[in-house]
């Protein structure tokens, strides 16, 4: 598959007009029942990990649009670059292709680069839209990006686009949805004395994080009263 290259300051004049877009269409269809919390708590600038739930299709145009940095990047699923329709539409949204279900280096690399560039790179942990809207037990590689980037995190927690625009249906639906953004913080340093994390480990604390800023019915196996530990995670 041919890579996509991105020249964050070539693509900025797309993704401002897109982004605006989607702020457009949120305000015609979901109106007053957008509710975005904890903007003052993002980063101006600076590497920054990004990482969120994923519920629903809107997800990643919602949380660009009201992200209060125009230097954000996302991992998306590599069929999506299949059409040159939607390439254009992807790329100049900031998008990056990633194949799912493997441990794709290149898409790692270039998402490590980007936050060494000193820009904010979004991923959904999960890997894939939860199917009941609750948090899942994530894939390892958002752990192995936390690791290796060494940037702060910033959890985001996202409900109601699964409403809004269910899967499968291309028209929006008038429909509550939330946004709410918490406080970035690096990882906390490892204990001298203990085994090193894994990339699962640190996955799973994202997740921790994550839950943090979701209502408890959203929190699922994170929800600090179930093992976590006990549900099999998704190969690498």
């Amino acid at each position: 598959m041919t890579r996509t290259h991105l020249s964050p300051s070539g693509l900025d004049l797309n993704y401002r007009w897109m982004t605006a877009v989607s702020r457009l269409v949120c305000r015609v269809v979901v109106g007053d029942l957008l509710d975005v919390s904890g903007t003052e708590k993002v980063p101006p600038r600076g590497g920054l990990l990004v990482v969120s739930n994923h519920v629903g299709s809107a997800d990643p145009p919602i949380s660009g649009a009201y992200m209060p940095r125009r230097d954000l990047y996302f991992m998306a699923k590599s069929d999506y670059f299949q059409s040159p329709f939607g390439r254009f539409f992807i790329v100049g949204y900031h998008g990056f292709p990633v194949v799912r279900g493997t441990a794709d280096r290149a898409a790692l690399r270039q998402a490590v680069g980007l936050m060494r560039q000193g820009h904010a790179v979004l991923v959904y942990p999960e890997g894939h839209r939860s199917p009941d809207g609750v948090l899942q037990r994530p894939h390892p590689g958002a752990g192995f990006l936390a690791r290796t980037a060494g940037v702060p995190i910033l959890p985001v927690g996202i409900w109601g686009t699964e409403r809004a625009l269910p899967l499968g249906s291309i028209r929006p639906r008038h429909a509550p949805i939330h946004l709410r953004f918490g406080h970035a913080a690096p990882l906390p340093p490892e204990d001298p004395d203990g085994p090193r994390r894994s990339n699962q480990e640190i996955s799973d604390l994202l997740m921790e994080r994550i839950a943090e800023v979701l209502p408890p019915s959203r929190r699922g196996i994170f929800d600090g009263t179930t093992d976590y530990r006990a549900v099999t995670p998704p190969p690498a």
